[in-house]
C-alpha cells in the first residue's frame, strides 16, 4: 500500500507542477507511466478494499436489535462497540460524536471524494499513458464505474432522497471536476444534476467494457456489474422501463446461475463457489463483529421483525444467520434466540465482504415490475429466485396482502439482508417511524427508546472535516433525538 501512496503523490505534485519534488534526485519514487502502473495505482487508491468507509450503515436500519435488552449486562461489558455505533443506532444530530463523548470519525465522505480525484486524474491522463487502446478502455471502463458508484454512494448518504418532481431543486452533494489538489470550496449540486453525472459515468463504463470485450476477473469492475449498477441507479431514480432494461443485461452479459442453497451448507455464502457474485469488493464492521467464531459481547443482534419474514422453508435463515440461545427480561423473562448475519468470515480468504450479486436483478427488474402494474412478471422474478433460496417441494410464493410492491419489497429485504442495502431502500420508500431500544450503563430494564420519524434524519451530516474545510458547503439540520418518554 505504501508503493501505491508514493505513485499519489508523485501523480498529484506532477499534476500540480510542484517543481523541486520531481528532479531527477528523487531516483527512489516511481512515477505511473503506462497503462499497467495506473491499474495497480487504482487497485490500492481507488478500490482500496482494506477500507471500511461506513460500519454504521446497517446499525441505522431497522434490521437490527440492541442485545443487552436480551440478557448481556452492559455494566460488566468491557469492550462495547454498541458505544461507537450509539449516535448512529439512535439517529443523532451529529452522528461523530459517540455516547461517551468520543469522537468517532466519519470517513465516507472524505474516501470517495478521493476516489473521483483519482479517477478524474487518470481519465485525463489516458491519451498519454503508455499501452494498448483496449488496455485505455479497460482503465476507463473501470474509472467510470469508480466514479458513478461513488457518487451514488455519496447521494444516498449526504443527498436528500432523490424524488421525481423535485430532483432539480433538492440538493445532493457536490460534484468535483478537479484533476488536482485543489482548497476550492464545493456548493452542492441538486439530485438532477448528480444522477445525470452518475448516469452518463455509467452508460460510458458500459460502452467501455463493451469494447474491450471478454471476460473479468470479480475482483474488477466488469460488464455484468456495470450493468448492475445502472439498474440500480435507475430503481432509486423510478425510472422503471431502464432498470427493466439493464437487469435484462446483466443476464444477457453473464452465463453465470444462482447460488443453490443446501441445508447443511460447508461454504459461507460469500465465496468463490457462489458464481452469482459479480463483483467483490472491501470489508465490512458487520463481519468483523458478527462472524461465526466471536461473539462480539457488546453487540447489535438480527431483529425479531426481519427473522419473522423468514418462513421455516427457508434456507437463508440458516445460510445467512448464527443462532444461540439468550433470556429475554421483558415483559417476562423467558429464553429466547438470537442471530447474527453468516453471509462471510473474515478469515475466508475467497471473497471480499461487500458483493454485486447476480440476484439484485432479479429483485430489481422484480420491484420495477411491480411498480408498473406487472404483477405476474413481477411474481415470476421472485419465484425464480426463491427456488434457490427455498427447500425443495416449497410452494411458489403468493402476494402479499398489501399488494405486489411490498411482496417485493419484503424478498428484496430478506435476501439482501446485511449487504448496504436496507438503510438506502428506507430512505427512498420514506418509512416511517423507525425504532430502537438501547441499554446502557446508566439505563435500567428495557432501556432507552430513541424513533426516527422525520424524514431529514435520513440524510447524514456532512462530516466534521469536511464542515471544516470547506465553509460554503450548504449544511442541513438533523433532528435532534431523544429518548421517547
Amino acid at each position: 500500500m505504501k508503493q501505491y501512496r508514493i505513485y499519489f503523490l508523485m501523480l498529484i505534485c506532477m499534476l500540480s507542477s510542484c517543481g523541486d519534488f520531481l528532479e531527477e534526485s528523487s531516483q527512489d519514487l516511481m512515477i505511473p507511466k503506462s497503462v499497467k502502473d495506473y491499474k495497480e495505482l487504482f487497485f490500492g487508491e481507488v478500490l482500496n478494499n482494506e477500507e471500511n468507509l461506513h460500519p454504521y450503515l446497517e446499525y441505522m436500519t431497522d434490521d437490527v436489535k440492541d442485545q443487552c435488552y436480551y440478557g448481556t449486562n452492559p455494566k460488566f461489558i468491557s469492550n462495547d462497540f454498541r458505544e461507537k455505533m450509539w449516535a448512529y443506532y439512535t439517529w443523532q444530530s451529529n452522528p461523530e460524536i459517540g455516547i461517551t463523548n468520543e469522537f468517532y470519525a466519519d470517513i465516507a465522505w472524505t474516501s470517495y471524494y478521493h476516489k473521483i480525484l483519482m479517477v478524474n486524474i487518470m481519465i485525463d491522463n489516458l491519451p498519454a499513458m503508455n499501452g494498448t487502446d483496449i488496455e485505455r478502455y479497460d482503465l476507463a471502463g473501470e474509472s467510470y464505474f469508480i466514479r458513478a458508484f461513488s457518487y451514488f454512494m455519496l447521494a444516498n448518504l449526504y443527498g436528500q432522497p432523490y424524488e421525481v418532481a423535485t430532483a432539480d431543486k433538492d440538493l445532493c452533494v457536490p460534484i468535483n471536476e478537479e484533476i488536482s489538489l485543489s482548497d476550492k470550496m464545493m456548493k452542492r449540486s441538486t439530485n438532477a444534476e448528480v444522477y445525470a453525472k452518475i448516469e452518463g459515468d455509467i452508460n460510458r463504463a458500459i460502452q467501455c467494457f463493451k469494447t474491450v470485450g471478454g471476460e473479468k476477473t470479480i475482483f474488477r469492475p466488469n460488464l455484468p456489474s456495470a450493468y448492475l449498477l445502472a439498474s440500480r441507479i435507475a430503481l432509486f431514480q423510478k425510472k422503471y422501463d431502464k432498470a427493466i432494461l439493464y437487469a435484462d443485461s446483466v443476464f444477457k452479459s453473464t452465463s453465470q446461475p444462482l447460488y443453490k442453497l443446501k441445508e447443511n451448507d460447508d461454504h459461507y455464502f460469500f465465496s468463490l463457489l457462489n458464481k452469482e457474485i459479480l463483483w467483490s469488493y472491501g470489508s465490512t464492521v458487520i463481519e468483523e463483529y458478527m462472524k461465526e467464531d466471536y461473539r462480539y459481547m457488546g453487540e447489535f443482534v438480527v431483529s425479531d421483525e426481519l427473522v419473522e419474514l423468514y418462513s421455516g422453508d427457508d434456507l437463508r435463515l440458516t445460510n445467512f444467520f448464527k443462532f444461540t440461545k439468550g433470556m429475554q427480561k421483558k415483559p417476562v423473562a423467558k429464553e429466547c434466540t438470537l442471530y447474527t448475519p453468516l453471509k462471510w468470515s473474515r478469515n475466508s480468504p475467497t471473497v471480499y465482504s461487500n458483493a454485486f450479486r447476480l440476484s439484485e436483478a432479479y429483485l430489481n427488474r422484480a420491484e420495477a415490475n411491480a411498480e408498473l402494474g406487472n404483477t405476474e412478471m413481477a411474481l415470476a422474478d421472485l419465484n425464480e429466485l426463491r427456488e434457490y433460496r427455498m427447500k425443495p417441494g416449497t410452494t411458489a410464493l403468493t402476494l402479499d396482502e398489501k399488494g405486489i410492491v411490498e411482496t417485493v419489497r419484503k424478498e428484496r429485504r430478506r435476501e439482501l439482508a446485511f449487504e448496504g442495502f436496507r438503510w438506502f431502500d428506507l430512505r427512498r420508500y420514506g418509512v416511517l417511524p423507525l425504532q430502537h431500544t438501547y441499554t446502557s450503563k446508566e439505563t435500567e430494564g428495557a432501556g432507552d427508546v430513541f424513533k426516527l420519524e422525520d424524514k431529514k434524519a435520513y440524510v447524514l451530516p456532512i462530516p466534521k472535516s469536511e464542515k471544516d474545510r470547506n465553509t460554503e458547503i450548504e449544511l442541513f439540520d438533523r433532528p435532534e433525538s431523544e429518548p421517547v418518554k
